[in-house]
């Protein structure tokens, strides 16, 4: 009923204002009791822009409390955020670069073989405990470190620091959880075998890298079969030290809480000499290279192009960040915008910097159909070649210096986030106070920096091209930007073909 009414009361205002009688709004002439049709124009209400954003500001990463334990492990210390839980992250500075030549994968073994089972926790002990507190348990590796994670609430802070010590200092190695890891991992290795990327991205790096540790992505079938419980014993020794590992623990807990309950946890573990790794240098580069890997059933082509750029600590990695920007880092960028937007070439087409202590590459890339390889390698090099020979004009660098600057906030979300940011700061030697001054950092490269840095560390006239795809079709038109090599799945080499214009090596004699 109160709502009819009101309605009526509305009608009748309406009606009125329209030119009922006596209403402002009979026309000029007329009379209340003409039947004049009176057109209302609603006029729309001009809308007033948005405040100017002001400069970004940069913000004040969270205070890191350093200490060390009587056994010498460092210990990172971040008090973060509201909620009562804790994030602890046990980082040892060894990965895959120091695997034995014959056994490529044994740190990732290793990793993923902590968690099931230690001398006085069974896998499924283990399981249960984690799930009992409501915790959550994960392992990794990559090049350089192994990772042991553990988050639980702040009450069990002692709880989930034991588990971790157990895990890192006592691992079982059970012959019969080996077996079955081994298992999967050869089952996920022939899948990942099928997936072009996988194979794009196993050969860029084999190719790129050569000797160089850094050129073993994942371990293989005949490593597997090899890796036996006395390689894994032998790996987690010489490794798995307290002065060649450090903590990071972020969350509801201070400096004092982490100290007393690592102390406690970590006792009795002993340093020990650690052995240095040896980096060979990765191969020089004097001209562009094609690689094709054959997949004959592939309808599509997967492209990575690019070059060994620079480590993760060195200087010039940010202007070339912001270079890259310009170039591919996101859907606003100059690869997706053309290759994507203009061409419908492919789904999207990016580029980008590897995070790594060693020198680590710049690679650009996309998956596009066999058809039309020719096209999109031809639009990556022109921009490729762009990027290196003009400068970036202003409003783009502008842009790309935005995106990056008002997306790094969303890295500082949570306290797993925090922790991992914490870890690259002392993985790649960065100063404490290295995020506090990032964003400055980006606001401040200018379009002459970002263009110095592309041309010092993209080189498209001495960049390696892998191309996944079926070769048939796509030999022939990238012989244009170099000598291709085919090779199959298992990067056994199947043809050689010579760079557009140049003839086919001659055969010694004998041959």
């Amino acid at each position: 009923m109160i709502q009819r009414t009101t309605t009526m009361i509305l009608a009748l205002a309406f009606a009125a204002s329209c030119g009922g009688p006596g209403g402002a709004g009979t026309e000029a002439g007329g009379t209340a009791g003409d039947e004049t049709t009176v057109e209302v124009v609603r006029g729309e209400v001009p809308r007033e822009q948005p405040p100017a954003s002001g400069p970004a500001r940069d913000i004040q990463f969270p205070d890191i409390t350093r200490a060390r334990t009587s056994s010498g492990l460092e210990l990172n210390t971040v008090q973060f955020g509201h909620l009562p839980l804790v994030y602890l992250r046990l980082v040892v500075r060894s990965g895959s670069a120091t695997d034995p030549e014959n056994l490529p994968g044994l740190a990732q073994t290793v990793a993923q073989m902590l968690k099931e089972g230690t001398r006085t926790r069974s896998s499924a002990q283990l399981a249960e405990e984690v799930e009992f507190l409501g915790a959550n348990l994960s392992v990794g590796s990559d090049q350089e470190n192994v990772y042991i994670m553990i988050s639980a609430m702040e009450e069990h802070l002692d709880e989930a620091m034991e588990i971790l010590a157990d895990v890192a200092r006592n691992p079982r190695f059970a012959a019969g959880e080996l077996d079955r890891l081994k298992r999967r991992e050869l089952n996920r290795l022939r899948l990942s075998s099928q997936q072009p990327r996988y194979l794009a991205r196993r050969t860029f790096y084999s190719e790129i890298y050569g000797a160089h540790p850094y050129a073993r992505v994942d371990t293989t079938e005949e490593a597997l079969g090899r890796i036996s419980r006395a390689d894994l014993t032998r790996w987690h020794r010489a490794h798995v030290l307290p002065n060649h590992s450090f903590l990071v623990a972020t969350g509801a807990v201070d400096p004092a809480q982490i100290q007393a309950a690592a102390e406690r946890a970590f006792r009795g573990w002993r340093a020990r000499t650690v052995p240095e790794t040896e980096y060979a240098t990765p191969p020089e580069r004097t001209a562009r290279e094609v690689i094709v890997v054959d997949r004959p059933e592939s309808v599509q082509s997967v492209i990575y192009v690019g070059n060994l750029a620079l480590s993760r600590n060195d200087p010039d990695f940010v202007p070339l960040q912001v270079a890259n920007q310009v170039l591919g880092g996101s859907a606003a960028s100059r690869l997706f915008m053309d290759l994507r937007e203009q061409r419908s070439l492919t789904y999207g087409a990016y580029s980008g910097i590897q995070e790594m202590a060693q020198i680590a590459p710049f690679i650009a890339y996309a998956a596009v159909r066999n058809e039309v390889t020719e096209q999109a390698m031809a639009g990556f090099m022109e921009h490729l070649d762009k990027i290196v020979a003009e400068e970036a004009p202003q409003n783009e660098v502008t842009d790309a210096k935005r995106y990056l600057s008002d997306s790094f906030p969303l890295d500082i979300e949570t306290a797993g986030r925090v922790a991992s940011m914490v870890e690259a700061l002392r993985v790649f030697g960065l100063p404490d106070d290295y995020w506090d001054t990032y964003r400055t950092s980006i606001r401040a490269v200018t379009p002459s920096q970002a263009h110095e840095a592309a041309r010092e560390y993209i080189r498209p006239d001495r960049a390696l091209i892998v191309a996944v795809g079926r070769a048939a079709d796509i030999v022939q038109p990238l012989r244009r930007y170099g000598p291709v090599r085919v090779i199959d799945a298992d990067g056994d080499e199947v043809q050689r073909f010579p760079a557009e214009g140049e003839s086919a090596p001659q055969a010694a004699a004998g041959e």
